[in-house]
């Protein structure tokens, strides 16, 4: 419905059969999109592409989200929609819509098999990772929280840090 101009190319989401409007993205968001894109670029080596706040992922015929930030497998196609099998990571930034990201989301994520899954809680300055999905039960079986000091790491590449606090900090200066 976006590409023939029914609805905005950006700012809704797919929900369970609903199109639903997302809040605008404030300065903290963006500036820790703006922190994670290059991090995670600079420490790609061909090993995986980056797709920052640029694609919806369908998860079955009822839900699209939008991810704020994607790693995938490097032979994707641009031009075709992404399987959630091909998906390293998922990560959402998270304040206004933390309650969503962390609830139903997160269970839709689980259900569709995301191996791992990714908050950015701009709300208790920490980042939260999700990893072993049971798709069944739409949970995942192991969360891991990062604060400022730590660094994060994707399961699929663990060579690849992510300074937390960087990311905070932008978010909170």
């Amino acid at each position: 419905m976006a590409r023939v101009g029914l609805l905005p190319e950006n700012g809704v989401e797919l929900v369970d059969g609903v199109v639903v409007e997302m809040s605008p993205h404030g300065p903290r968001h963006a500036l820790a999109l703006v922190e994670l894109n290059p991090s995670f670029v600079e420490q790609c080596r061909g090993r995986y592409r980056v797709w920052p706040n640029c694609l919806s992922l369908p998860l079955g015929p009822r839900d699209m989200p939008d991810p704020d930030l994607v790693l995938s497998r490097v032979e994707c196609d641009f031009r075709r929609r992404l399987s959630p099998a091909q998906v390293f990571l998922l990560v959402e930034i998270s304040d206004s819509s933390l309650k969503y990201d962390l609830g139903s989301k997160r269970a839709r994520y689980a259900r569709a098999g995301i191996a791992e899954y990714w908050v950015v809680d701009l709300v208790h300055d920490e980042l939260r990772a999700f990893t072993n999905p049971d798709r069944e039960r739409g949970e995942y079986r192991d969360e891991r929280r990062y604060r400022p000091g730590e660094e994060a790491a994707p399961s699929a590449f663990p060579d690849v840090r992510i300074d937390v606090a960087r990311v905070l900090g932008a978010a909170s200066s």
